[in-house]
């Protein structure tokens, strides 16, 4: 496996960057202390986020159940009859599984403005709709409506091959992946791994007290707070892991050689730039890694997680300068112990690399498809 690998420490103050399902931030049990933990769903959510902001045109996926909207917006873009629209919106839904809500599938599928044209423009093609059958959809006749729908529906939907095959414009996809338990053809492995961020030293959370002013209320006639609470929150050093199977990117066909470069460095950038944005308003803890090790090998991925597996000791100096002495360590152990080799190695962080550097060496002429 061709691999590019990023290991991110990233230290953030006061913060509570991903809630459980209580609002307390998440934590994990590793080497038999309590750490802090941002899960990969959610450093992920960040970094497809920033990614649309910075190219919308190169990473346009969209992850919603709303997928008949987007049809009938396909459907016109194509210059479809509005009622054409309607029912290839209808058929779609009714072949993804429909929910009560019109236009709902039961579950939420990624796609992108171009896989939905494709879906419209190839079943517009087909013929296989007729206007008989959008006129019996669309029937105040139930039973007649159903039948129709059943016909059209099978009738179409070889054309949803389509929805698993370009996403030229949605490299977030051919990254991050989709899954549909469903059908499995819909499905794309994504090239991207992710670890879940854990905290390189144990971590306790602990509890802000807070209270709310009633602007209205008067003293003399009651002193007390109009609202009070406690939210929980931590502070960490972060080790976080970040591969990229070039391979199964390549195997893709997806981009051409200048767009598979471009999205290379566009995602790498997000990866690093990005951050969770849960409670932004009141805990601002929005900050950059203070070290990368970038790696670019041939073999399986690897974690080095394990640098961490003994915490790193509370000191006057903080957590992470230690926490790169560790890093570096392990990754030097490794290689020695298992005869690792890579192709290039580069560090970002202070008096060392910096982030147009790693980029430029991570996405070398070697990885071009």
């Amino acid at each position: 496996m061709n691999l590019i690998e990023l290991h991110i420490l990233q230290s953030f103050p006061v913060s509570c960057l991903n809630r459980d399902d209580l609002g307390s931030p998440k934590s994990a049990i590793f080497g038999g202390t309590e750490r802090a933990r941002v899960s990969s769903q959610c450093w992920k959510r960040a970094i497809r986020s920033l990614a649309h902001e910075k190219q919308p045109k190169l990473f346009a996926g969209i992850r919603s159940k709303l997928v008949g909207p987007q049809i009938q917006e396909a459907a016109n873009r194509l210059g479809c009859s509005e009622e054409r629209g309607n029912a290839y919106a209808t058929i779609i839904v009714n072949i993804l599984g429909k929910d009560k809500a019109a236009g709902e599938v039961k579950t939420l599928l990624y796609f992108s403005p171009s896989i939905m044209e494709k879906i419209v423009q190839d079943l517009h093609e087909s013929n296989l709709i007729t206007d008989e059958m959008i006129n019996a959809i669309s029937s105040d006749d139930k039973k007649t409506a159903e039948k129709e729908l059943k016909k059209a529906s099978d009738a179409a939907k070889k054309n949803l091959k389509g929805l698993g095959s370009d996403v030229s414009d949605a490299a977030d996809i051919a990254l991050f992946g989709r899954m549909v338990a469903d059908d499995a053809s819909l499905t794309i492995e994504g090239a991207s791994m992710f670890s879940h961020a854990l905290s390189t030293h144990a971590v306790r959370s602990d509890l802000d007290f807070f209270s709310a002013v009633d602007d209205e209320k008067k003293d003399a006639e009651d002193a007390g707070a109009g609202h009070i609470g406690t939210v929980e929150f931590n502070s960490a050093c972060y080790y976080r892991y970040i591969g990229i199977n070039l391979d199964l990117l390549k195997q893709s066909n997806m981009f051409d050689q200048t767009q598979y470069k471009e999205v290379l460095k566009n995602f790498i950038e997000a990866t690093v730039m990005a951050n969770p944005v849960a409670r932004k308003n009141s805990m601002f803890a929005y900050s950059l890694p203070a070290f990368i090790l970038g790696i670019r090998r041939q073999g399986q991925p690897l974690s080095l997680a394990n640098a961490f597996e003994e915490p790193v000791k509370q000191s006057k100096h903080g957590y992470v300068a230690q926490s790169i002495e560790k890093l570096i360590e392990e990754w030097n152990y490794l290689k020695k112990t298992f005869a690792l080799t890579s192709e290039a190695e580069i560090m970002v962080g202070k008096e060392q690399a910096t982030l147009p550097e790693l980029i430029d060496k991570m996405t070398a002429e070697s990885n071009e498809p």
